[in-house]
């Protein structure tokens, strides 16, 4: 999972051919930062399907703002620059490897 700034993530929607997953996200958010291995092992075993992305909401609060970001930790699922799913909370929940085919 690669740390990405606004610009990064919004040239990475426009470019990106793969289903990307964007955690919305803040070092002190406790829920956070306990999602984070499990997306890096995401990332890590399905990189042929989708592109696993991090935004700082603290650093990058604009991007948060753009994307409709209203909570952390937010997962926002890109295909083609458009959105098509969002979860909101602190864990993964066992339907997620379903939503890499989308």
């Amino acid at each position: 999972m690669t740390d990405v700034s606004a610009a990064e993530l919004e040239d990475l929607l426009r470019r990106e051919d793969r289903l990307v997953l964007v955690d919305f996200w803040s070092p002190r958010c406790e829920p956070c930062r306990e999602l984070r291995p499990q997306l890096a092992a995401l990332a890590g075993e399905h990189a042929d399907l989708c592109a696993v992305v991090a935004v700082d909401a603290d650093r990058e609060p604009a991007a948060a703002r753009r994307h409709g970001v209203a909570e952390l930790p937010t997962l926002v699922f890109f295909k083609g620059g458009r959105e098509l799913y969002r979860l909101k909370g602190g864990a993964l929940p066992p339907s997620t490897l379903s939503l890499l085919s989308l």
